[in-house]
C-alpha cells in the first residue's frame, strides 16, 4: 500500500510517491504557454490530479489507457500533484500492490459497493484466492466492464454498476448460508465459495463494452459461456498451488441447475448455496421494482412475473 512521505517543505503540504493506474490524460498551458501534462491517476481510494511540465521532464512512450504507472512530486496547496516523475511502473511495483489495489475507483457507478469489494477481498486469509482475483479482476479488458455493467438489461438490477452488486450480494448470502449450515466448514471453502460467487456472472463480462452497454456478444452467446474463458489466467494459477480449489470453482460454475439442459449434477452443497443465493438476489431486487411505484401490499408485475404482499394490520418496526 502506498503510503506518502510526510518530510514536506512548509509550504506544501507533503511529498508523494506511489504506483497507480492512468486514467486520462490531457495536455494544458499556463499563462507563460508553458506545456503541462495534466493526468489522472487512480487506485481503488480514489484519484490524484497530476500536474507534469514537458518541458522539463521526459514523458515515456507508450504508455496508455490503465496503464500501470510510477509517479512522484509534491502536492501544492491547490491539492493538485505536481510531479518530477514520471515513468511506467515495474513488475516488482505491481506486485507490492495489495490485491485490487489498482482497481479504479472512479469508474464505481456506487463507490460504497464498491469499497465493499475492496475491503471483503483484501480480508481474505488465502494468499492464492486474492492472488487469483487479481488476475481475473486486475485486467485491462475486464476491469471498467466488471464495474459498470448492469447484471441484466430488463430483469434484475439493470443499472450500471448492477453487476457488481448483484455479485457481491450473491457472495455473502451464499457464505452466509454455509456457514449457517455448515459452520464447521474450513475457513478455505468459507472463501472460495465467496470466490465463486462473486465471480458466478464474470462472463457478463464479454457481453459488455467497457460503459456497460450490451455488445455483439450479448446477442450470440450466452454469458455462460465465457466464465471460464474469464477465469482461465486465474485457473491456471490455482491449478499449481490449489488444484482442488481450482476444480471447486470450475464445478460450482458449470453444473445443472434445476430443469437445465447441460451439466453435471451438483455434487457439493457449494454449489446449492450460490444458486440459491442467485435467486434470491434476482427475486428481491424484481420484488422491490414490482412495488417501487406502487401500494406497497397486493399484487404487481414485472414482465411474466407476478409479486405479492400481504396487508398487515399491524407492522413492527424492524
Amino acid at each position: 500500500m502506498k503510503r506518502p512521505n510526510q518530510q514536506a517543505p512548509a509550504h506544501l503540504s507533503r511529498t508523494f510517491t506511489g504506483t497507480y493506474r492512468l486514467t486520462g490524460r490531457v495536455v494544458e498551458f499556463d499563462n507563460a504557454k508553458t506545456p503541462f501534462l495534466k493526468l489522472r491517476l487512480s487506485d481503488c481510494e480514489g484519484d490524484r490530479i497530476a500536474m507534469l511540465n514537458l518541458a522539463k521532464t521526459h514523458v515515456p512512450e507508450r504508455i496508455g489507457h490503465l496503464d500501470f504507472v510510477t509517479a512522484s512530486g509534491v502536492k501544492c496547496l491547490s491539492g493538485q500533484f505536481l510531479l518530477d516523475e514520471f515513468r511506467k511502473a515495474t513488475r516488482e511495483e505491481v506486485h507490492s500492490l495489495d490485491t485490487l489495489q489498482s482497481l479504479p475507483r472512479v469508474y464505481a457507478p456506487a463507490p460504497a459497493v464498491f469499497d465493499q469489494l475492496v475491503k471483503t477481498v483484501q480480508s481474505l486469509q488465502s494468499e492464492h484466492l486474492r492472488s487469483f482475483l487479481t488476475r481475473v479482476l486486475e485486467r485491462k479488458d475486464r476491469i471498467e466492464a466488471f464495474l459498470n455493467a448492469p447484471a441484466s438489461v430488463t430483469y434484475h438490477h439493470a443499472y450500471p454498476g448492477g453487476l457488481l452488486e448483484h455479485s457481491l450480494n450473491v457472495a455473502n448470502n451464499a457464505v452466509a448460508m454455509l456457514r449457517l449450515n455448515e459452520p464447521a466448514m474450513q475457513r478455505l471453502m468459507q472463501e472460495t465459495c465467496f470466490v465463486a460467487g462473486l465471480l458466478h456472472d464474470i462472463g457478463k463480462t464479454y457481453t459488455y463494452d467497457s460503459k456497460g452497454k450490451p455488445n455483439a456478444a450479448w446477442k450470440l452467446c450466452s454469458h455462460d459461456a465465457f466464465t471460464l474463458e474469464a477465469c482461465a489466467y486465474g485457473l491456471a494459477y490455482l491449478d499449481q498451488h490449489e488444484p482442488d480449489i481450482a476444480m471447486t470453482l470450475r464445478h460450482i460454475w458449470t453444473c445443472a441447475s434445476p430443469g437445465a439442459r447441460y451439466g453435471q449434477p451438483a455434487a457439493m452443497t457449494l454449489a446449492r448455496y450460490i444458486r440459491d443465493a442467485d435467486g434470491q438476489s434476482a427475486m428481491t431486487d424484481n420484488q422491490q421494482r414490482a412495488f417501487r411505484s406502487k401500494s406497497q401490499w397486493g399484487f404487481s408485475r414485472i414482465g411474466q412475473n407476478v409479486f405479492w404482499r400481504p396487508q398487515l394490520a399491524h407492522s413492527l418496526t424492524p
